[in-house]
Protein backbone atom coordinates (compact mmCIF):
# COMPACT_ATOMS: atom_id res chain seq x y z
CA UNK A 1 0.00 0.00 0.00
CA UNK A 2 1.05 3.61 -0.95
CA UNK A 3 0.85 6.06 1.50
CA UNK A 4 -0.35 9.33 0.31
CA UNK A 5 0.34 12.01 2.92
CA UNK A 6 1.89 12.67 6.03
CA UNK A 7 1.26 15.37 8.31
CA UNK A 8 2.21 17.08 11.54
CA UNK A 9 -0.78 16.27 13.98
CA UNK A 10 0.35 17.69 17.81
CA UNK A 11 3.81 18.15 19.51
CA UNK A 12 6.07 15.05 17.81
CA UNK A 13 3.25 13.02 15.71
CA UNK A 14 2.36 13.47 12.45
CA UNK A 15 -0.60 11.46 10.60
CA UNK A 16 0.03 9.15 8.32
CA UNK A 17 -2.96 8.60 5.51
CA UNK A 18 -3.19 6.10 2.46
CA UNK A 19 -5.94 7.46 0.92
CA UNK A 20 -7.22 10.86 0.86
CA UNK A 21 -9.66 11.45 3.41
CA UNK A 22 -9.13 9.99 6.76
CA UNK A 23 -5.94 9.39 7.89
CA UNK A 24 -4.52 5.86 8.22
CA UNK A 25 -2.79 5.76 12.02
CA UNK A 26 -1.00 8.29 14.18
CA UNK A 27 2.53 8.20 14.54
CA UNK A 28 5.94 9.66 16.44
CA UNK A 29 8.01 11.34 14.01
CA UNK A 30 11.02 9.41 15.24
CA UNK A 31 8.58 6.13 14.62
CA UNK A 32 8.25 7.71 10.54
CA UNK A 33 11.63 7.92 10.54
CA UNK A 34 12.64 4.44 11.90
CA UNK A 35 10.56 2.80 9.65
CA UNK A 36 11.63 4.86 6.33
CA UNK A 37 7.82 6.34 5.55
CA UNK A 38 7.62 8.68 2.48
CA UNK A 39 4.90 9.94 0.95
CA UNK A 40 4.28 8.72 -2.16
CA UNK A 41 6.25 5.38 -1.50
CA UNK A 42 4.73 1.67 -0.79
CA UNK A 43 4.83 0.68 2.70
CA UNK A 44 6.07 -3.54 2.75
CA UNK A 45 3.91 -6.00 4.05
CA UNK A 46 6.66 -6.85 6.98
CA UNK A 47 6.64 -3.12 7.92
CA UNK A 48 3.23 -3.24 7.70
CA UNK A 49 2.72 -6.29 10.51
CA UNK A 50 5.41 -4.73 12.60
CA UNK A 51 3.21 -1.15 12.52
CA UNK A 52 0.27 -3.03 13.37
CA UNK A 53 1.62 -4.59 16.13
CA UNK A 54 3.40 -1.43 17.46
CA UNK A 55 -0.05 0.12 17.32
CA UNK A 56 -2.03 -2.68 18.46
CA UNK A 57 0.43 -2.83 21.60
CA UNK A 58 -0.38 1.20 22.24
CA UNK A 59 -3.79 1.05 21.56
CA UNK A 60 -4.20 -1.79 24.22
CA UNK A 61 -1.94 0.45 26.79
CA UNK A 62 -4.39 3.39 25.90
CA UNK A 63 -7.56 0.77 26.61
CA UNK A 64 -5.77 0.05 30.10
CA UNK A 65 -5.41 3.89 30.59
CA UNK A 66 -8.84 4.63 30.33
CA UNK A 67 -10.73 1.48 32.02
CA UNK A 68 -7.81 2.97 35.40
CA UNK A 69 -10.23 6.21 36.20
CA UNK A 70 -13.74 4.11 35.27
CA UNK A 71 -15.48 1.56 33.63
CA UNK A 72 -16.43 1.63 29.98
CA UNK A 73 -18.50 -0.04 27.48
CA UNK A 74 -17.11 -1.59 24.26
CA UNK A 75 -18.27 1.22 21.91
CA UNK A 76 -16.64 4.02 24.06
CA UNK A 77 -13.36 2.33 23.85
CA UNK A 78 -13.74 1.58 20.72
CA UNK A 79 -15.03 5.56 19.52
CA UNK A 80 -11.69 6.49 22.27
CA UNK A 81 -9.73 4.26 19.84
CA UNK A 82 -11.16 5.80 16.87
CA UNK A 83 -9.98 9.25 17.58
CA UNK A 84 -7.26 8.84 18.73
CA UNK A 85 -6.64 7.20 14.74
CA UNK A 86 -5.72 3.50 15.49
CA UNK A 87 -6.38 1.21 12.27
CA UNK A 88 -8.79 -1.06 12.55
CA UNK A 89 -6.60 -3.89 12.98
CA UNK A 90 -4.82 -2.07 16.21
CA UNK A 91 -8.67 -1.59 17.53
CA UNK A 92 -9.46 -5.03 16.96
CA UNK A 93 -6.95 -6.34 19.01
CA UNK A 94 -7.18 -3.89 21.92
CA UNK A 95 -10.59 -5.15 21.97
CA UNK A 96 -10.22 -8.44 21.84
CA UNK A 97 -7.58 -8.38 24.67
CA UNK A 98 -9.50 -6.16 27.21
CA UNK A 99 -12.64 -9.12 26.28
CA UNK A 100 -10.48 -11.75 26.97
CA UNK A 101 -9.25 -10.53 30.36
CA UNK A 102 -12.96 -9.66 31.38
CA UNK A 103 -12.07 -5.99 31.53
CA UNK A 104 -14.57 -4.65 29.53
CA UNK A 105 -18.23 -6.63 29.97
CA UNK A 106 -21.14 -4.38 28.52
CA UNK A 107 -23.82 -6.71 30.04
CA UNK A 108 -21.87 -6.38 33.60
CA UNK A 109 -21.38 -2.69 32.84
CA UNK A 110 -25.77 -2.32 32.41
CA UNK A 111 -26.54 -4.06 35.42
CA UNK A 112 -23.93 -1.95 37.30
CA UNK A 113 -25.88 1.04 35.76
CA UNK A 114 -29.19 0.03 36.14
CA UNK A 115 -28.20 -0.76 39.94
CA UNK A 116 -27.25 3.07 40.31
CA UNK A 117 -29.32 4.93 38.47
CA UNK A 118 -32.91 3.34 39.31
CA UNK A 119 -33.05 5.45 42.38
CA UNK A 120 -32.93 8.36 40.14
CA UNK A 121 -33.47 8.03 36.82
CA UNK A 122 -36.75 6.53 34.69
CA UNK A 123 -36.41 3.14 32.87
CA UNK A 124 -36.85 5.18 29.93
CA UNK A 125 -33.56 7.56 30.79
CA UNK A 126 -32.07 4.11 31.97
CA UNK A 127 -32.64 2.92 28.20
CA UNK A 128 -31.72 5.88 26.58
CA UNK A 129 -28.52 6.62 28.33
CA UNK A 130 -27.45 3.17 27.75
CA UNK A 131 -28.07 3.17 23.79
CA UNK A 132 -26.05 6.14 24.07
CA UNK A 133 -23.37 4.33 25.49
CA UNK A 134 -23.29 1.86 22.91
CA UNK A 135 -25.32 -0.92 25.02
CA UNK A 136 -27.13 -3.30 23.16
CA UNK A 137 -31.77 -2.85 22.99
CA UNK A 138 -30.98 -6.71 23.78
CA UNK A 139 -28.80 -6.49 26.70
CA UNK A 140 -30.48 -3.87 28.45
CA UNK A 141 -33.77 -4.95 27.75
CA UNK A 142 -32.32 -8.37 29.44
CA UNK A 143 -31.07 -6.30 32.07
CA UNK A 144 -34.07 -4.67 33.15
CA UNK A 145 -36.24 -7.61 33.27
CA UNK A 146 -33.83 -9.25 35.57
CA UNK A 147 -33.74 -6.22 37.54
CA UNK A 148 -36.88 -5.84 40.24
CA UNK A 149 -37.10 -2.07 40.04
CA UNK A 150 -40.53 -0.80 38.99
CA UNK A 151 -40.81 2.92 38.09
CA UNK A 152 -43.58 3.62 40.89
CA UNK A 153 -41.05 2.56 43.27
CA UNK A 154 -38.17 5.06 41.79
CA UNK A 155 -40.63 7.91 41.96
CA UNK A 156 -41.68 7.59 45.13
CA UNK A 157 -37.76 7.27 46.40
CA UNK A 158 -37.26 10.00 44.82
CA UNK A 159 -39.51 12.50 45.83
CA UNK A 160 -38.77 11.11 49.51
CA UNK A 161 -35.26 11.38 48.92
CA UNK A 162 -35.59 14.72 46.91
CA UNK A 163 -38.35 16.43 48.06
CA UNK A 164 -39.27 14.67 51.55
CA UNK A 165 -43.36 15.20 52.73
CA UNK A 166 -45.11 16.20 50.13
CA UNK A 167 -48.28 16.44 51.53
CA UNK A 168 -48.94 19.82 52.72
CA UNK A 169 -48.18 20.30 48.78
CA UNK A 170 -50.88 22.50 47.03
CA UNK A 171 -52.35 21.62 43.60
CA UNK A 172 -49.96 24.04 42.00
CA UNK A 173 -47.08 22.57 43.76
CA UNK A 174 -47.96 19.27 42.57
CA UNK A 175 -48.78 20.55 38.98
CA UNK A 176 -45.11 21.48 39.45
CA UNK A 177 -43.29 18.56 41.06
CA UNK A 178 -45.20 16.49 38.31
CA UNK A 179 -43.63 18.50 35.05
CA UNK A 180 -40.48 18.24 36.59
CA UNK A 181 -40.69 14.33 37.30
CA UNK A 182 -41.80 13.86 33.46
CA UNK A 183 -38.84 15.91 32.78
CA UNK A 184 -36.97 13.38 33.92
CA UNK A 185 -38.32 10.70 31.32
CA UNK A 186 -40.67 8.97 34.12
CA UNK A 187 -44.58 8.03 33.35
CA UNK A 188 -47.36 10.07 34.22
CA UNK A 189 -48.99 6.85 35.65
CA UNK A 190 -46.82 5.99 37.93
CA UNK A 191 -45.57 9.72 38.87
CA UNK A 192 -49.63 10.39 39.85
CA UNK A 193 -49.72 7.45 41.97
CA UNK A 194 -46.49 8.00 43.73
CA UNK A 195 -47.80 11.48 44.19
CA UNK A 196 -50.97 10.32 45.43
CA UNK A 197 -49.68 8.20 47.96
CA UNK A 198 -47.42 10.81 49.51
CA UNK A 199 -50.25 13.36 49.59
Amino acid sequence: MEIYKIEDYKKNRKLVYLEEGTPAFCLYKKEIEQFALEEGKEIEAGVYDELISLLSKRARERCLYLLDDMSRTEYQLRSRLKDGFYPEEAVENAISYCKGKHYIDDRDYAERYVSIKSDTLSVCMIKRKLLEKGISREIISEVLEDSDITEADTVRRLIQRKYGDISGYDDEQKQKLIRRLLSRGFGYDSIKKAVERDI
